[in-house]
């Protein structure tokens, strides 16, 4: 229990700092592939442990916070280079203080130096970057190109909290980026936070980066963000951080048994959606089928009577073959009363649907298709489309039907 005051210059110069590792996990590996370093003070002379916060709170001037930087790196290096003796494919991941980069240190080449004094080799080592925090950004860009020059990784922090800006991203070029706790926390029941996620994997895959989820607390989180396609994660559910390698040994069962639960489920839910889609394909033809016959002007009617017997239907709409809307968008009033009516609103006859996801893999030739999930102009809720074309012999041409399906009727679609 802190009793005194402070003294930030006695820790620095005594190097009173502690260093804890976070381990950082690839479960499609199996494997703890990164240690994040993590720092807290203590109190030289009673030996108490200062909390990160009031440690950093305490560097109020620009020269203190560098010297505070500078001796939780020197120390983090120091206790990473033991375990990097003992195992070479394991990363230092390290925090660095981004308003410590400016005209200032420029040239300094200070993690660098300590990295080879240590033994270390660049190609071991991320530098964890807050880009909000840098007030001079030819600083940080000259930063960035000169440690990845030298073989140092570049991961972006907190990316998608606070004042986190997305214009720095093509600029750092980063080879990681850690999404934030907030966008991490409920994943697996916020679909908007799981867009989110899954917008940031599919940016990542096209620049060439990784995604490393940060502050994941529960399996569930896990489960959800590796049906994602999210490559590294981090949090207490794998482990707190501790003392060299003092976390990862309880934590191979859990990734084991983690990788196993998701390999079952995956499988599981492969299956189900199998046998469902099927069933809503076959529901989908023979609504073809019974259309086909029907004259154009009882077609609304016959769409009613389909509403009122498949109940997981949200929508219904026919469309001709150039994606114009040729009757009425019938929709189960039950599935609407939750919508925002000023917002959302079923398209009405002459509705031109031809640049829609589930209408132009139809006009590049196929027969029926099913849409990712999206949100429905008609009703505002979640929904996948089925589109599928049929011949109409009361007109003797081509039609489309288009049948929106409400996602809480697809069970098991979010892992």
């Amino acid at each position: 229990m802190l009793t005194t005051d402070i003294n930030l210059q006695g820790i620095i110069e005594s190097g009173s700092i502690l260093t804890h590792f976070q381990p950082q996990v690839s479960l499609k590996r199996k494997a703890v592939i990164g240690l994040e370093a993590l720092s807290r003070g203590f109190d030289p002379q009673s030996g108490d442990i200062i909390p990160p916060t009031l440690l950093f709170e305490q560097a109020r001037d620009k020269e203190s916070r560098l010297a505070l930087d500078r001796a939780c790196r020197t120390k983090a290096v120091e206790s990473f280079a033991t375990l990097h003796r003992r195992d070479k494919s394991v990363m230092l991941s390290m925090n660095i203080d981004a308003t410590c980069i400016n005209s200032m240190t420029r040239g300094s080449n200070h993690l660098l130096k300590l990295v080879k004094h240590y033994g270390i080799s660049p190609s071991n080592v991320i530098i964890e970057i807050i880009e909000s925090r840098c007030e001079d950004q030819d600083a940080l860009l000259d930063f960035v190109r000169f440690y990845r020059k030298k073989n140092f990784l570049i991961a972006l922090d907190d990316v998608g909290a606070g004042f986190s800006n997305l214009d720095r991203i093509p600029l750092i070029k980063p080879d990681i980026i850690k999404l934030d706790r907030s966008l991490i926390s409920g994943v697996d029941s916020q679909f908007h936070k799981l867009e989110v996620v899954r917008s940031f994997v599919q940016m990542s895959d096209r620049l060439g980066c990784l995604v490393l989820a940060e502050g994941v607390e529960t399996s569930s989180e896990a489960m959800c963000l590796l049906g994602q396609e999210v490559d590294l994660f981090q949090g207490f559910f794998f482990a707190r951080p501790a003392p060299g390698l003092d976390a990862v040994p309880a934590m191979a069962k859990k990734v084991d048994a983690l990788a196993d639960k998701y390999r079952e489920n995956r499988t599981r839910h492969i299956a189900e959606e199998k046998r469902l889609f099927s069933n809503f394909n076959l529901m989908v033809l023979t609504m073809c089928q019974a259309l086909a016959d029907v004259p154009s002007r009882d077609i609304n009617r016959s769409l009613t009577r389909f509403i009122d017997t498949y109940t997981n239907v949200e929508c219904l709409y026919v469309l001709d073959m150039k994606g114009r809307q040729t009757s009425d968008t019938l929709c189960n009033p039950d599935k609407l009363k939750k919508s925002k009516r000023c917002l959302y609103e079923p398209a009405r006859q002459g509705a031109d649907h031809s640049l829609k996801k589930y209408f132009l893999p139809i006009q590049a030739g196929l027969e029926r298709f099913t849409s990712p999930p999206y949100i429905s102009l008609a009703s505002g809720n979640l929904c996948t489309t089925i589109s599928q074309v049929f011949y109409h012999r009361s007109t003797g041409r081509h039609l489309i039907l288009c049948v929106d399906l409400s996602r809480d009727d697809i069970h098991g679609y979010r892992i």
